[in-house]
């Protein structure tokens, strides 16, 4: 009958890597944190465990064996990967909190998403998971996100309506339509056009707006991200039409936000929960209203002043 042998622990396995290090078992034990004559006693039951010799005698010195060796290398790797995966498990821990997840799709410079974390009194916390152009719906359907905003031509039925606006150009401040005071379809026939999408959307600028005076920009930059495109006209030029609010926050330094000419031309802005939300979400999209509406009433004063 074969020998059945026992597995190491962690603290055999200390011990040995301590002993590589040092080459004496009283420095080796003082690493530990154990006394030398507990050491010694380790290292035995170590061996009988195991059933082989780790470790030879050199004078006042002490040796690994190969066995021994190769225990002590395999396990300070392991002690390595074993600390990095405590340091994750509480990063995890501490990540590991009653939160609602808001999809953060192109319009990430809209005022709820910075304005929601300095609120005191959300139900839960807040997540902003980023996701792709017109993804919005899905992720929530999908149970990625819980809450999403998007923005729909204003002809579209109505569903959980968050507010109505309008789209106006943005331009860099040197752009003649900046000192005109109003963004005309003939400026983008010579300018870089940025939008989050190379399909044009019925209700939007492209139909209502160029499509009508008959002309198109003379260069199309697809950027999914509203606060990259700001970036962009404010180092390079160009042009871009997009709702009021989410031009309400964000720097816009080097940038002047336009009307455009003619009509307004109207969008909304609605909020999107599955159909059977949880209270914290449901709580959440409340908190958001309350952000936008406030943000409406201190629009309307400064405009009064």
């Amino acid at each position: 009958m074969q020998p059945v042998h026992e597995s190491l622990e962690r603290q055999h396995v200390d011990l040995l890597v301590a002993l590589r290090h040092s080459g004496k078992l009283a420095t080796a034990a003082e690493l530990v944190h154990i006394s030398a004559s507990a050491a010694s006693h380790r290292l035995k039951e170590a061996e009988r465990r195991l059933g082989v010799a780790l470790t030879t005698t050199e004078g006042r010195s002490i040796r690994l064996t190969a066995a021994g060796l190769h225990l002590a290398e395999v396990g300070e790797i392991a002690q390595r990967n074993l600390r990095s995966a405590e340091e994750t498990a509480r990063w995890m821990n501490s990540a590991d909190r009653p939160a609602v997840r808001i999809a953060l799709d192109f319009y990430d410079t809209a005022p709820w998403f910075e304005q929601l974390i300095g609120l005191h009194d959300l139900p839960t916390d807040v997540d902003f998971l980023r996701v792709g152009h017109e993804q919005t719906v899905e992720s929530v359907e999908r149970r990625v996100t819980d809450l999403g905003i998007v923005v729909l031509a204003a002809r579209i039925p109505e569903g959980n309506v968050l507010s109505a606006d309008h789209l106006v150009g943005v331009v860099r401040n040197d752009h003649p339509a900046a000192h005109r005071g109003e963004l005309q379809p003939g400026d983008i026939v010579d300018a870089t056009y940025l939008t989050v999408g190379d399909r044009p959307t019925h209700g939007f600028e492209h139909h209502e707006f160029f499509e009508p005076a008959g002309v198109r920009p003379h260069r199309l930059r697809k950027v999914e991200s509203l606060a990259m495109a700001l970036r962009l006209i404010r180092s390079f030029g160009g042009i871009t039409v997009q709702p009021a609010l989410a031009l309400r926050t964000p720097p816009l330094d080097g940038l002047v936000v336009v009307p455009l000419a003619g009509a307004p031309i109207p969008v909304r802005w609605e909020i999107v929960l599955r159909k059977e939300p949880a209270d914290d979400e449901v709580a959440m999209a409340d908190a958001i209203r309350r952000l936008v509406e406030a943000n409406r009433s201190s629009a309307s004063v400064s405009h009064r002043a």
